[in-house]
């Protein structure tokens, strides 16, 4: 049985799935292998060769891995190929207006651009290991998106030639990036619901809860932008980007709570950010 075993562990490892579900996509899998094994038994065959025969009758570990995994996670891999080559795509090209306008590329901006884009592409190979943490890639993908979009402020300083279509670049990265959390959010919770309306409502509330994170880290990152920018050099001034992290640690509690209470999770999503937006004035009422 071994054998079966280790072709079904095969099969899993070119498909992403939580430890849960990876366990009863094994016992399906495994179970099917078994079925096939007794018919090739039945019809007179040594147990070794049927379980040869019933591993060729099932497929090669890729082709059905893949399978499973685009049917069960269409364009998954696609997409994270496309945010991750982007990103790459993008530093490029921006290496080249910062010499075309005759300045010195920042090495630091171009090796994190350079960095997450790499990473990003490298999940997309492994998306059977980074895909049984659903937080996981998503902080993934949200700090690439966000990095992406903090790249507006480097931007906006060429002329309207170079920096408009760079602009638009971005927001298609951005805008993917949004598409490829939404959809990994609702594979986790959606999975095993029966009911197309409550599929909706959760889906809704991942996109109302992604895009408050959002409203969040824009925020931080232009505090901390015009901070360093119009101030004197300090570490107080990345202060604000502690909320970037206190909503990614909030969110992954928030995916599971969504995939229970899906109108709950909304409000809860509405208080965190009050309470971002009021822990900073208390210094200033009270002080």
């Amino acid at each position: 049985m071994k054998r079966l075993e280790r072709h079904v562990e095969k099969t899993l490892d070119h498909m992403q799935s939580d430890p849960e579900e990876r366990a009863e996509l094994r016992e399906e899998l495994l179970a099917h292998l078994k079925s096939l094994k007794e018919e090739f038994l039945a019809q007179g065959h040594s147990e070794k060769k049927a379980e040869q025969k019933a591993v060729e009758e099932f497929g090669g570990p890729k082709l059905v891995g893949n399978g499973l995994q685009e049917s069960m996670y269409p364009y998954q891999r696609g997409l994270l190929f496309v945010i991750g080559l982007g990103t790459i795509l993008f530093g490029i090209l921006l290496h080249f207006v910062f010499i075309m306008n005759a300045e010195e590329p920042g090495t630091d901006w171009l090796l994190v651009q350079m960095a997450l884009g790499t990473v990003v592409s490298l999940a997309a190979f492994n998306v059977s290991w980074i895909g049984r943490f659903y937080w996981s890639i998503n902080v993934l993908i949200y700090l690439t998106a966000g990095w992406n979009g903090f790249n507006y402020f480097v931007v906006i300083r060429f002329r309207a030639e170079q920096s408009i279509p760079l602009l638009l670049y971005i927001a298609v990265l951005v805008v993917i990036s949004f598409l490829f959390m939404v959809r990994n959010a609702s594979f986790f919770t959606n999975r095993g619901d029966p009911s197309k309306k409550k599929r909706r409502i959760k889906t809704a509330s991942h996109i109302i809860n992604l895009l408050l994170g959002l409203a969040i880290s824009a925020a931080a990152l232009f505090v901390t932008w015009a901070g360093l920018a119009f101030s004197e050099y300090s570490w107080k001034l990345f202060l604000p980007l502690t909320a970037i992290v206190g909503w990614l640690i909030f969110y992954k509690f928030q995916m599971r709570f969504i995939g229970k209470k899906p109108v709950a999770a909304i409000f809860t999503g509405l208080l965190f950010v009050c309470v971002v937006i009021a822990v900073p004035m208390v210094p200033i009422v009270f002080g």
